[in-house]
């Protein structure tokens, strides 16, 4: 039995839908049955006895996106739905901005390898070579007072286009990002290489979300180190 996240239908309150067909759909596929698009979210699911709605199916399954979404960026969408007690409608838009297809169309167009990249934040010299580095400010205006960055840098950005967020996450997922500099809205990112996590201002209320879900920054980090194997560290005030 595989649980399929559905793009174009609802499933009762939710697109969840059960699947208990023959074929082997892998976590994280993006796939289609006619015109419609689905997420393959695996065997587990936040809240099982909620979704029981089943996929009535008649033909196959076209593979669309072999690995759209990693298995551990999975695995932090569901604990998101199930710690927050929120549902996956609600909780995937922190995770995709647009359409599936319209993401999918970006991938191609990144062709450029980053290069090293350096920032500092306050007294704290980062630098990113072989991994990446994720770091986050509680919001803007401590970033453009406190940081330093080169231009291999990727700033995220509420603010940005919807093709320069799409853009973006695929040079996130592609690792051609080392040092990724986010506020808390923009720290949902299908990072494949990610050593370490820096924490700046850990203390400010900037970092507890005020729409569902009401997520706490700092404890969407920590669970962000736990799956990834990234070490975590704070920048406290005293250190800018």
């Amino acid at each position: 039995m595989l649980y399929l996240y559905s793009f174009d239908q609802f499933a009762g309150f939710d697109r969840v839908f059960v699947y208990q067909g023959d074929e082997k759909l892998a976590i994280g596929d993006l796939v289609s049955f006619g015109e419609n698009l689905f997420l393959v979210l695996g065997e587990k699911i936040a809240f099982p006895e909620l979704y029981t709605t089943l996929f009535v199916q008649v033909g196959s399954f076209s593979i669309v996106e072999k690995g759209f979404f990693s298995e551990k960026y999975i695995e932090l969408l569901h604990w998101m739905v199930y710690y927050w007690y929120s549902n996956y409608k609600t909780v995937i838009k922190l995770f995709f901005e647009g359409e599936a297809l319209s993401l999918l169309q970006r991938k191609g167009k990144i062709n450029k390898k980053t290069k090293k990249a350096e920032i500092s934040v306050g007294k704290k010299q980062i630098v990113a070579e072989n991994s990446q580095i994720l770091v986050v400010f509680p919001d803007l205006w401590t970033r453009e007072n406190y940081l330093q960055a080169d231009k291999e840098a990727l700033l995220l950005n509420s603010l940005d286009t919807l093709v320069r967020k799409q853009t973006n996450r695929w040079k996130i997922k592609q690792s051609l990002s080392g040092v990724i500099i986010a506020t808390g809205s923009e720290i949902f990112q299908d990072f494949q290489n990610l050593s370490d996590i820096f924490f700046v201002e850990p203390q400010k209320w900037y970092y507890a979300s005020q729409q569902d879900p009401r997520y706490k920054v700092g404890t969407v980090l920590a669970k962000m180190s736990e799956l990834r194997g990234a070490k975590m560290s704070e920048i406290s005030s005293e250190m800018l």
